[in-house]
């Protein structure tokens, strides 16, 4: 696991400091409120269940086709372990993002992207018979973007693998989600 999360972040960021030579007009900050949906795969469904998701990102411009970006989120979730099954889910990480630009015309651009980071996830149990915890998670991106101006549409999907300790049993696990998000992206000139 170790590993692996230290080659999630180490490979976009050697990536981006070879493109670090390619400087172009920004840095254009950016603001990115966002919506959506917290989906368990595979053993965490038996945990969790979908829930809604609310957060927000930060990002800059290294390079016309990097963005640095980090993420705060909030997942309103529900467990299957406890009588008081309300568990408020915090995921914290940065990362690398990056896209390619279409000029659609008229002012409009086209921005897909493919992203990756580390950060870490912290489970806040409503029941008192739970312990809260916190663990490391790394996550893969895909998205699009639709810019005009300084106002962006985009839509994310993030797939997470994370690090797990069972509040009950305190044994550590990993476990896979997604996080499917839509919003808005403020640009600062």
């Amino acid at each position: 696991m170790r590993t692996f999360a230290l080659a999630v972040v180490l490979l976009p960021w050697s990536a981006a400091a070879v493109f670090a030579q390619e400087r172009w007009r920004g840095p254009y900050d950016e603001i990115r409120p966002f919506a959506g949906a917290f989906v368990p795969l595979g053993a965490e469904r038996a945990d969790f269940r979908s829930a809604t998701m609310v957060g927000v990102q930060l990002a800059a411009d290294l390079t016309r086709h990097f963005h640095g970006v980090v993420s705060l989120s909030w997942t309103h979730g529900h467990n299957r372990m406890f009588t008081k099954d309300l568990t408020h889910i915090w995921q914290y990480d940065g990362g690398l993002e990056f896209n390619a630009v279409r000029d659609m015309g008229r002012g409009w651009y086209l921005h897909p992207f493919v992203g990756a980071g580390i950060g870490g996830r912290t489970y806040d149990y409503a029941d008192h018979l739970a312990k809260n915890t916190s663990c490391i998670a790394a996550y893969g991106s895909v998205g699009a973007e639709i810019q005009r101006k300084v106002i962006t549409l985009r839509a994310e999907a993030r797939d997470y693998l994370s690090c797990y300790e069972s509040p009950i049993s305190t044994e550590r696990r990993s476990r896979n989600d997604l996080g499917l998000t839509v919003g808005v992206a403020f640009h600062r000139r």
